[in-house]
């Protein structure tokens, strides 16, 4: 057992061993004491050792690193080399996304030349995040960590750190174990994010990250904790209503710089998503991501008019992803097209056009079907957007199995993830209908996804639906 695996396991133990036991006010840190603790992301350590340093400021970063955690099905984790694997020997995908995450958020709060080409250095180069769009976010960053009201820079930036090791925790069982006498029982490792969030506020002591923050850091994250859903908006998962908690909240309006902090935060959960996958620099925010994200952002903007609706907001994002693909907004057809090239995380009229031309091998009728089930207006979605269905499209996409290239892959992504959700989608309505299911549990594509890297075909069977809103695949 390595050195990193045994302090690793012991922090864990300790961590794990005082929950239950409430903070007295001599276990509250001090001003002073949070001044001297310096953020992470501004450390001159580097590789393991870093890691190490993570995990001993936010241990609950180990509560990552274990078998029992809900993974997300996209990606493959690299051959050798991950964090995990280095500290304990195997590997742990969300233990490595984690980390990464805030090892781009350093590199965006730094800023510097060294920083970019790190951050860019394993992207492809015709769709490498740009030198200028770089210096956007650098300069958004500093701009939030000015203008945070009553707020000094080191807070700020414990904040967002704070952020982002909060932010999966419902991925982890064991997380859900210390929370759930508190109440914290949502499927939904975002829903279960923001239960914990509303603990929190009374039992403080149930998180060193947390409790460790001053009062401004922690209202900062719980006001912030669940707002809105950027990925199910830039990937287009859902209808209009995933706007609903951004406009209720009034926040475009009246507080557009915690706007700022909560998608900047976004922003760095994205950079470090393939984590598992490079460790070092940002597999996936791009060119294309940046500016994806960035109509994202406009769009959630709209809704600092008080008179815009979720409508406005979501129809501002839905025409320029249309207009990227070449697809006619206005079309039903193009429409749900839209939200597949979203999923698939396309961009160009040249994509658009294989869209259209895989959707028209389909029958009619289930042409029919999908438009019906992809094409929705406000009021027309189901209560929860459903999630990982990004995940399963890509997958498929990317599977070497279904065409030697792109175009091909992205053609049979059409043929067999199209009709499948539609079917699935259709399935669910009707359990909904029937009062045979909670509304307020999403559907979860996340096993549909690890299916389609392996046996994309099943997509063409059948499928139950559990209790917890996965889809399931019948073998």
């Amino acid at each position: 057992m390595s050195f990193f695996t045994r302090v690793g396991l012991t922090l864990l133990l300790g961590f794990l061993l005082g929950f239950g036991s409430n903070a007295s006010a001599s276990d509250k840190p001090s001003s002073k004491a949070l001044e001297q603790l310096q953020p992470v992301t501004s450390s001159a350590v580097k590789s393991v050792d870093w890691v190490h340093l993570c995990t001993s400021q936010y241990p609950e970063i180990l509560w990552l690193a274990d078998e029992n955690v809900r993974n997300t099905e996209e990606g493959r984790a690299s051959l050798q080399g991950a964090y995990s694997e280095q500290l304990f020997g195997k590997k742990f995908i969300e233990f490595d996304r984690t980390i990464m995450t805030l090892h781009c958020l350093g590199l965006i709060l730094d800023g510097s030349d060294q920083a970019y080409q790190e951050f860019t250095k394993a992207q492809p180069e015709d769709d490498k995040l740009s030198r200028k769009n770089f210096n956007k976010l650098h300069a958004q960053s500093v701009s939030i960590l000015r203008s945070m009201p009553q707020m000094s820079r080191l807070e700020v930036i414990h904040a967002m750190e704070a952020s982002l090791v909060l932010g999966d925790i419902g991925k982890s069982e064991k997380a859900r174990e210390v929370f759930k006498p508190y109440g914290a029982k949502a499927p939904d490792h975002d829903d279960f994010h923001e239960e914990v969030m509303q603990i929190l506020q009374k039992h403080p002591e149930l998180s060193p990250t947390f409790n460790r923050l001053s009062p401004a850091a922690k209202k900062l994250i719980s006001q912030t904790a669940n707002l809105a859903h950027y990925g199910h908006i830039a990937h287009i998962e859902g209808g209009p209503s995933m706007f609903s908690k951004l406009k209720q909240s009034n926040l475009a309006n009246v507080s557009p710089v915690l706007l700022s902090f909560d998608f900047l935060v976004h922003i760095c959960d994205v950079a470090g998503a393939l984590g598992h996958v490079n460790n070092q620099s940002s597999l996936v925010y791009t060119e294309s991501t940046h500016l994806a994200k960035q109509g994202v952002f406009e769009s959630c903007k709209v809704l600092a008019n008080p008179h815009k609706t979720e409508m406005d907001a979501y129809n501002a994002y839905m025409a320029l992803r249309a207009g990227w693909l070449g697809l006619n907004v206005d079309d039903r057809t193009d429409r749900a097209l839209t939200r597949m090239g979203a999923m698939l995380r396309l961009f160009t009229p040249e994509e658009g056009v294989v869209l259209k031309q895989a959707v028209l091998k389909l029958p009619p009728e289930v042409q029919t079907k999908i438009i019906e089930q992809l094409d929705i207006r406000l009021g027309e979605e189901l209560a929860r957007t459903p999630t990982y269905m990004p995940a399963m499209l890509v997958n498929l996409a990317n599977n070497p199995g279904l065409g030697s290239s792109k175009e091909e892959r992205i053609s049979q992504a059409v043929i067999l993830g199209l009709p499948f959700i539609a079917r699935v989608l259709e399935t669910h309505k009707q359990h909904l209908a029937s009062l045979e299911v909670d509304s307020t549990i999403p559907l979860n594509f996340n096993k549909a996804a690890g299916v389609a890297k392996t046996n994309p075909t099943a997509l063409n069977g059948e499928y139950t639906i559990d209790s917890e809103g996965n889809v399931c695949i019948v073998n």
